[in-house]
């Protein structure tokens, strides 16, 4: 099998984009079309909002998130096989076998994680159907590099009304998502799903859901589930931001109580004030006609400070659970499936200056690491706080874990180099999405984490033993 080796994740994008858009002058940005439609009045009991959207027998014994890293076909693939051995875990709750692929509650996702999430929350076990070949298995970029060249693409890209980004949001719309919208998302019987993209402006962490949209006076439920996966794969660049036109003002929002509380906490807690405050800064349109969202690995690349921000700005993990009216579980887990590599090691094999693509890779590759390990310190520390919390409220132990799914559990140097090699672009060779799906089932299977949840839940049939090998050789035979 050919490895990866070191490309850059910028550079076949880079040449080809150029190739096609170069001479049209339409790397600067322009007044791009606005793909949201305004509301005149907010309805707090409808819409696509994690507080309304039905939870089966209040949310069960068992409370599973997962969250699903950027990094292209690479992180798509490797949370793909997540979900399948989520499919192959039955677990026995209140006397009855079930799959742990059928307790997950949320998922939050940002860029390349966002298409498994969306595509799961939409259509269910269908994603083991035909996930693979309409995304996984395509070349993404060839496509999008054809849509640009068709003719009539080529005359609305020469437009200040039209993008890169919508063209991407369209043949996403057709070819990966069946034109669903977020009303078909809140009407899927699946998870909810969150699919985070960045403020480009402030580098806020943007989450598509009606609650957010009622500051901005805006109707999600009209919008293709196309667009905000769109915005959080929108690479700086590469891709230009989706834009939201801003209507603040012209439905009736008011600010919740809980943000009111929260915006008034700068001096005494600045953590849960800048919460409150990345929920409500969009809310003058006089100031901010529009709002520009780009790649959502920016503001967090792992998906997982949706919910701590969140619980933050309300005033807690207890005060969470009164809003949304649920009973704390038995268990709390969450599942990080996290798709970083590593650096680029040619760059330090050289004098040379680095080329654009390089330097830009590194640079935001960079950051994304050392943000990426703040993360998942601080979801760590929230967790263990959260325990804590939910178990005094309910008057029995609260078992919360974090259980991180990422290349470096794998023993074998020879196989970790090669996934952290694997580069960050939308079309990957099938063996090398096979190894990621691969991957993914067994380093969940091994984790010891996932394996004394597994046991506190009696599991129905005892897993298969894990291919994952205790001696250094290579998991994957790299020929």
């Amino acid at each position: 099998m050919p490895r990866p080796g070191n490309v850059s994740a910028l550079a076949p994008w880079l040449r080809g984009l150029a190739c096609c858009f170069g001479s049209l002058g339409l790397f600067g940005c322009a007044g791009f079309q606005a793909v949201n439609q305004p509301i005149t009045q907010i309805t707090p009991e409808q819409g696509y909002r994690q507080f309304t959207k039905p939870v089966p027998d209040g949310g069960g014994a068992v409370w599973l998130a997962l969250a699903f890293s950027g990094g292209g076909t690479r992180a798509a693939a490797f949370a793909y096989g997540v979900l399948e051995e989520l499919r192959a875990t039955q677990v026995v709750l209140d006397g009855q076998s079930t799959r742990l692929l059928d307790e997950i509650d949320t998922i939050s996702a940002v860029s390349g994680g966002t298409f498994p999430a969306a595509y799961y929350g939409l259509f269910g076990d269908r994603i083991f159907e035909d996930f693979e070949s309409k995304f996984l298995y395509r070349n993404i970029q060839r496509s999008l590099i054809l849509e640009a060249l068709r003719p009539k693409n080529l005359v609305r890209l020469l437009s200040p009304s039209f993008s890169r980004s919508l063209l991407a949001m369209e043949y996403y719309d057709r070819k990966v998502f069946d034109g669903a919208t977020f009303a078909d998302l809140q009407a899927a019987p699946g998870p909810h799903v969150h699919i985070n993209a960045t403020d480009l402006s402030h580098g806020f962490r943007f989450t598509f859901n009606q609650g957010q949209f009622d500051v901005i006076c805006s109707d999600l439920d009209s919008l293709p589930v196309s667009a905000a996966v769109a915005a959080s794969s929108a690479v700086p660049v590469l891709l230009s931001p989706i834009t939201l036109k801003n209507y603040a003002g012209t439905c009736g929002f008011q600010s919740p109580g809980w943000i009111q509380e929260s915006l008034g906490t700068r001096s005494t807690n600045r953590r849960r004030y800048e919460a409150a405050l990345s929920f409500v800064d969009f809310a003058n349109a006089d100031t901010r006609p529009y709002i520009h969202l780009i790649d959502g690995g920016i503001a967090d690349n792992l998906g997982l400070r949706y919910s701590i921000e969140l619980a933050e700005a309300i005033g807690g993990a207890d005060r969470f659970l009164d809003i949304v009216e649920r009973e704390p579980p038995d268990h709390f887990v969450v599942i990080v499936v996290n798709a970083e590599t590593a650096p680029n090691p040619g760059i330090d094999m050289s004098s040379a200056s680095p080329s654009f693509a390089s330097l830009m890779n590194s640079v935001s590759g960079s950051q994304i690491r050392r943000y990426n390990l703040e993360t998942l310190l601080l979801t760590e520390i929230s967790l263990t706080q959260w325990a804590e919390i939910l178990s005094e409220k309910s008057g029995k132990r609260v078992d919360a874990r974090l259980i991180e799914i990422d290349f470096d559990s794998i023993p074998q140097k020879q196989s970790r180099d090669y996934f952290k090699l694997i580069p960050t672009s939308f079309v990957l060779s099938d063996q090398t999405v096979d190894d990621l799906k691969t991957a993914g089932r067994e380093l969940l299977r091994a984790n010891p984490i996932f394996q004394e949840f597994l046991q506190n839940l009696e599991p129905a049939h005892p897993a298969p033993p894990s291919k994952i090998p205790t001696e250094p050789a290579p998991i994957w035979p790299e020929g």
